[in-house]
């Protein structure tokens, strides 16, 4: 929602109409809501609207859910992550696909953020192994502040990449910043690492790398992989072709997946199931 306001706010002639007053205040209460409802999952609601609001802005903090477990995030940044995954069940499978996963064994987090998805995993699958992926230090800061030593979750503090090597963040921070591929080190490199390494014994997938998934998407080894579930959020930048859903459904079917359940948004980006037996 916040990324969705702020491209539209650059559209010519639309600045000084979310300026008006009453289109301001609109917003607020559609955005109030949604941060009520993020904040009522937890066990202290009066105390993270607080945290948000004045005392923590900027701060990492942990916080009990009522459903059990923890999230861990930086207040004032993480929020709509936080409501993305929890509130609107974003990476929820669908019925159709409930059977497939109800006994997932091994979960690949791939752009694994601020770990909200992993740790969200682990409780949907608590018996299964989850590895996630990430190379942004800021977003690293969180993830590991939300670790225990009871995780079933192993980090990678790495970009996944179709071959090993290096990574190059985009300028920016949080959950949005692209990674360019680098077979040498260079000023602020990261680590990058093949992912199909770690791909073969996987039950179910998840991806979001804000571009970073055409190359995996389009190297010809997604054919040579099992039964396997994947959820993706696919995106304009790197496309091969557009719009963008065409083309990820088009890779995955080109690989033997089955492809469905797709959620696009205003601009072209979105979600999609695929799966092969």
């Amino acid at each position: 929602m916040m990324n969705l306001l702020r491209r539209i706010a650059t559209l010519p002639g639309i600045r000084h109409v979310l300026l008006r007053p009453t289109t301001r205040r609109r917003i607020a209460a559609v955005l109030a809501l949604r941060f009520l409802r993020a904040a009522l999952l937890t066990t202290s609601p009066a105390r993270f609207v607080l945290a948000d609001l004045v005392t923590s802005r900027g701060q990492v903090r942990t916080w009990r859910l009522r459903a059990g477990g923890t999230v861990t995030l930086m207040h004032r940044r993480d929020l709509e992550a936080f409501h993305e995954l929890m509130v609107a069940g974003e990476y929820e499978p669908p019925a159709e696909l409930a059977g497939r996963l109800a006994s997932a064994e091994r979960i690949l987090d791939i752009g694994g953020n601020i770990g909200m998805f992993a740790h969200w995993a682990r409780r949907r699958w608590p018996a299964a192994a989850i590895t996630s992926f990430e190379p942004d230090p800021e977003n690293l800061t969180v993830f590991r502040a939300g670790l225990h030593d009871d995780d079933a979750i192993e980090l990678v503090e790495a970009a996944a990449a179709t071959q090993s090597g290096h990574a190059v963040l985009a300028a920016g921070y949080g959950a949005g910043r692209r990674v360019a591929f680098s077979e040498h080190p260079v000023a602020g490199s990261i680590p990058a690492v093949d992912i199909f390494d770690h791909l073969a014994d996987a039950d179910f997938v998840k991806m979001d790398i804000e571009g970073g998934e055409w190359p995996i998407l389009a190297d010809p080894r997604l054919a040579d992989l099992g039964a396997m579930t994947w959820v993706i959020e696919f995106h304009r930048a790197g496309a091969p072709s557009l719009p963008a859903n065409e083309a990820a459904r088009h890779l995955f079917e080109a690989a033997g997946f089955t492809v469905g359940h797709e959620e696009l948004n205003y601009w072209g980006h979105g979600t999609l199931w695929a799966w092969k037996d």
